[in-house]
Order: C-alpha cells, then sequence, then structure tokens
C-alpha cells in the first residue's frame, strides 16, 4: 500500500508500505475519497503539536471497511467515515461532555487519510467512526470532520443567532460557517482576499469584503451603522488578523478565535473593549461525538452545498501538484483518491 509522509517540515514523500492487519477491536479502511485541509498544510510548514514527525497526512476521508478485527463492531464491506481523534470516555473531561478537550483523544485518532489503507484503533472504532448513510458519496462524506468543528464553533457561540456575523477569512472553514451561521438566520460577511473564494461566498448568499481592494473596518461599519458585528470569527490563525477584528465586534458581541495558531503566538487585546464594552473573547476547538452526528445528519440531509467546497478530485499521485496549486491559487478543498 501507498501512504502520503511529512518527513519534516518541507518534506512530504509518497512511501510504499505493508498493508496492515487489524488487531481487536480495529479495522482497516480502503480509502475512497481523502480531502485536503488546511491542517495539513500547517503540519507541512511547522508541524503540529498533537502529531510527531514523521506524520502520516490526510484526515478528512471516508472509505469501506476492508478488514475488521475481532470485536470491532463493523462488519467488511461497510461504508464508514471516522470523527479524527478517539476521547477514552472516562477522564473528567469526557465525564462532563467535553470530549474533544479529553487530553489523551488524540493518543488514538484517525489520520492518514493520504494512503490506500488505513488502520483504525480501537477507539476511533468504538467512539469515532460512523457508517456513511446510504446515498451519500464518499467526497461528501469525508467532510464530516471540518463540519463537525464548525457545528461545534457554531454552537459555542453566545451572540444571538438572528445578528450579524463576520467571517474573517474565505476558505472551506468559512464557508461552512457561512453556511451554518445563515441557516441559523444571521446574515453573514466574509473577509478574504482570494476573488474566486469570494465568488463562492457571494453565490451562496453571503456578503464579502475583498480586504485587498477596501477596507474591512469601513465596510463592517457601513454594514452595521456604525455599531459593529455581534459575532466575529477569525479563521486564519493569523495572530495580527485576529488582533485587528476586536474593533469589529458590537459592545455585548464575540470574538471567536476558531482557528489554531502557533504555540507561541500571543495576542495584544484593548481591555476596555472587554471590560467596559462587554466583549468576549472565545475559542473553538475540535469537536465532541455528538457534534460528529450532527454533522453527519446535515451532510446527509443535502444542508451542505458540498459542491462549493469539494471543489476538484485528482489522483493522490499528483498530490505534489494539488498541494502546490492549493497554496497559491483559491480553490477550496481537492479530493484525493488513491
Amino acid at each position: 500500500m501507498r501512504a502520503l509522509f511529512c518527513e519534516r517540515p518541507g518534506e512530504v514523500l509518497l512511501r510504499e508500505l505493508p498493508d496492515p492487519s487489524p488487531g481487536p477491536g480495529e479495522v482497516v479502511v480502503r480509502v475512497a475519497a481523502a480531502l485536503t485541509c488546511g491542517t495539513d498544510f500547517k503540519m507541512i510548514r511547522r508541524g503540529h503539536p498533537k502529531i510527531p514527525f514523521p506524520a502520516r497526512l490526510g484526515h478528512e476521508f471516508a472509505g469501506t471497511v476492508e478488514r475488521a478485527g475481532s470485536g470491532a463492531r463493523f462488519r467488511e464491506g461497510d461504508r464508514v467515515v471516522p470523527a479524527v481523534s478517539g476521547p477514552c470516555g472516562e477522564c473528567p473531561d469526557c465525564a462532563a461532555g467535553e470530549e474533544n478537550l479529553c487530553r489523551s483523544a488524540f493518543e488514538q485518532k484517525a489520520w492518514g487519510g493520504f494512503g490506500d489503507l488505513v488502520l483504525l484503533p480501537p477507539r476511533v472504532v468504538d467512539r469515532a467512526l460512523r457508517r456513511v448513510p446510504e446515498g451519500l458519496p464518499p467526497r461528501c462524506a469525508a467532510l464530516l470532520d471540518p463540519l463537525a468543528s464548525v457545528v461545534r464553533g457554531v454552537a459555542r457561540a453566545r451572540s444571538p443567532r438572528d445578528g450579524k456575523v463576520v467571517v474573517a477569512g474565505s476558505g472551506p472553514i468559512a464557508f461552512l460557517f457561512s453556511v451554518l451561521w445563515r441557516r441559523a438566520g444571521a446574515e453573514v460577511l466574509v473577509a478574504g482576499r482570494r476573488s474566486r473564494q469570494l465568488g463562492l461566498h457571494r453565490r451562496a448568499g453571503a456578503r464579502t469584503c475583498d480586504v485587498r481592494e477596501a477596507s474591512l473596518d469601513s465596510a463592517v461599519a457601513e454594514w452595521t451603522g456604525g455599531r459593529g458585528a455581534r459575532l466575529v470569527i477569525d479563521t486564519t490563525g493569523n495572530a495580527t488578523v485576529a488582533e485587528s477584528l476586536l474593533p469589529l465586534v458590537a459592545r455585548g458581541g464575540e470574538l471567536q478565535l476558531f482557528a489554531g495558531m502557533p504555540g507561541d503566538a500571543r495576542l495584544s487585546l484593548a481591555s476596555g473593549r472587554v471590560h467596559y464594552d462587554e466583549v468576549t473573547v472565545s475559542g473553538s476547538f475540535h469537536y465532541t461525538p455528538r457534534e460528529a452526528d450532527e454533522a453527519l445528519g446535515l451532510l446527509a440531509s443535502g444542508a451542505i452545498p458540498s459542491g462549493d467546497v469539494v471543489t476538484s478530485t485528482r489522483p493522490l499521485a499528483e498530490y505534489e501538484e494539488v498541494f502546490r496549486d492549493l497554496s497559491y491559487g483559491d480553490a477550496m478543498k481537492t479530493c484525493l483518491v488513491p
């Protein structure tokens, strides 16, 4: 079998490996579709705090169970899609229903979708693996992971759902946020610098601001009558951008830091906005099994325009061209097929 590895920052190669054999509680999944993700590019550039090198790449994937170990609750031929992490189910965070914060969740994970086969560990099989609903194509089912993260981000926001929402960044995560907030009755303005992505947002019903050509501060002030947006979401993972967003938040509103930043990143925020204006600064990380279930339901119902998120399909062997195009272009997600 083949699998795509990041050996160290900046070094990616396709390896040949022996086919895996499942142990008790494990399953081997033959990958049918795997999606590109900003997390993969971050790992290639600088590494990931929860994934040591050398690391297999690809964590948004769907496929079919090829072999099942003893005790696994899936059978050969089952169409499946995994959530990424396997929470322990026993720690205080899991007991509190915050499995996304489980300290050992990423010790057993669904990782390595850019390959022919993936061996899934027992915790993932038991708590994170889902059967794909009939009629849902693999490239759509593979959106489970990013959509579940966005579902959690929406649920965590305390701002009124009928208010105005600004999303900084115009990529796939921003698109999913825009879809869910507009479904909840909010107006959405998406700010970014990639014209093709912004065009997709406009066609889907969101306002847009191309920050290369216009001031986001002015656009938000005009849109909100100078009051600011009830919710502003950072999907860029850029500390400088995140700092610049606080003035856009209405009094009593919220700035949500959704995208991960480098471990040494620091933000400087005006304390008066937090204290006197009662602006909340919040974070949202990963998702729980409940949010994974909700995301799968949204995908199965057709509520998510998957074709606007997964915009192309390419063979796995063309990974170098795909990564280059996504780094310099303005496409959304690409589906890599082994």
